[in-house]
């Protein structure tokens, strides 16, 4: 039983199929994203980190929320001191306030875009890896929306 739940955490969504938290949470990464033409990054970016919002806390960055923003980003975005307290505050708002943590990814991604002079793969690699970047995971979410295209989930 164990084996099969750790199989299902590290293995790629392989299924078109969605159930209907996440439908919303493709509906919701695509709208967010797609004035910046990052739609379907931003689903990619939810598919990866949380599995579509099934998973949405990481203890070891740490982040949150189902883009698994760092909770540092939040602290400095809602301009609150940096306490424990407060941390755990951010974090909370990131796991239950979807539409935040969606504002709050998109930000940091263009952020990103924008310094990497309009380079996707650097901006998705930035958003991972900050400015040591992650090659690997610029693939993974090349991957992701290779299958979000192939399950016609964002039109």
């Amino acid at each position: 039983f164990l084996l099969n739940i750790q199989s299902a955490i590290a293995s790629p969504k392989t299924s078109c199929e969605l159930d209907g938290f996440q439908r919303s949470v493709v509906d919701l990464s695509y709208s967010i994203g797609k004035p910046y033409n990052l739609g379907e990054t931003m689903v990619a970016i939810a598919l990866q980190e949380s599995e579509l919002g099934d998973y949405r806390i990481s203890l070891s960055d740490p982040s949150a929320g189902i883009y698994h923003t760092l909770i540092s980003h939040a602290i400095k975005d809602l301009e609150w001191k940096d306490t424990s307290f407060n941390r755990n505050r951010a974090a909370q708002l990131l796991i239950d306030d979807h539409v935040y943590a969606a504002h709050l990814a998109v930000g940091v991604l263009r952020w990103w875009y924008n310094y990497r002079d309009g380079d996707w793969a650097a901006a998705v690699s930035g958003y991972n890896g900050g400015h040591n970047g992650n090659e690997h995971y610029v693939q993974l979410i090349r991957n992701h929306i290779e299958h979000i295209r192939n399950c016609k989930w964002v039109k």
